[in-house]
């Protein structure tokens, strides 16, 4: 069992364990992405895991608490470039990452109700009197993004409260879906909800629509000529390893932001 005193998952902790949190370090992390298909090999919880992870191992290095995550987040449908290069003719009505040929579709909330939700989470917060309050985004669709990206910026007071959106998605050039990356973090913090045996056996390519398994060419909008990964970001080769480096990258990052932020919010007063 964990050391209740130094818990950092609000939904473990009793009241005073929270309020003594806070008055050491007030800040609140939310993890967030929503439960959509990445691949027949890995869990629909990907992006808010991945996200939860980080946010946890965040509040062990900055203080603070890190919220259950919130497994909620938008999508819109694709546009015909975008289509095409994941090897669809281009007049396809396609949300997000449910592909006709998956037999499952995705979680997604309408952008406006996705966007309430976060709201108020963060005023509620707020109440709380956290200053520094970190949406750790999980997921990459532009306009879930941009929502959450807006809402910082509302919900902001400059020199009392920070809304920071941070996220693996927002500081790096590599782009991909349910690849290497992402089996890499699961593999490592979720290992049983790992199956590589699901996707078709070294050396048989991975295409894009068949799979949904996306590689930064793809994202780029340079595909492969029959669809395929990059031997780069094939999922099959992931380890443990690389998404545990791959995760205390992203917490040292993220931490050092909000111990900035936390510092430009200090004796400030009490938030609204």
């Amino acid at each position: 069992m964990a050391d209740m005193a130094s818990e950092v998952r609000y939904e473990l902790m009793r009241p005073q364990q929270i309020l003594d949190a806070r008055d050491r370090a007030p800040v609140a992390y939310i993890p967030i992405g929503p439960l959509e298909w990445h691949g027949p090999h890995l869990p629909y919880g990907v992006d808010p895991l991945h996200a939860h992870v980080v946010a946890v191992g965040c509040a062990r290095a900055t203080g603070g608490v890190a919220l259950p995550m919130l497994p909620v987040g938008t999508e819109t449908y694709i546009e015909p470039d975008r289509l095409r290069h994941r090897g669809f003719k281009g007049h396809e009505r396609i949300i997000g990452m449910d592909f006709p040929a998956f037999p499952l579709p995705s979680l997604y909330v309408e952008e406006s109700a996705f966007g309430v939700i976060v709201h108020e989470m963060i005023r509620a917060l707020k109440r709380q009197e956290f200053r520094v309050i970190v949406l750790v985004n999980g997921h990459g669709a532009p306009n879930h993004r941009a929502t959450l990206g807006r809402i910082a910026v509302e919900e902001s007071e400059p020199g009392r409260v920070a809304v920071l959106l941070v996220g693996a998605l927002l500081d790096t050039r590599v782009r991909g879906h349910a690849e290497l990356r992402e089996t890499s973090y699961m593999m490592a913090y979720y290992p049983e909800t790992v199956d590589l045996t699901a996707l078709p056996q070294i050396p048989a390519p991975l295409i894009t629509y068949e799979t949904g398994v996306l590689d930064q060419p793809t994202c780029a909008g340079e595909p492969a000529a029959d669809f395929s990964i990059c031997r780069e970001q094939d999922p099959r080769y992931a380890t443990a390893a690389q998404g545990r480096e791959d995760v205390a990258s992203e917490v040292r990052r993220i931490s050092q932001k909000v111990r900035d932020a936390l510092a430009a919010t200090s004796g400030s007063g009490v938030p609204r």
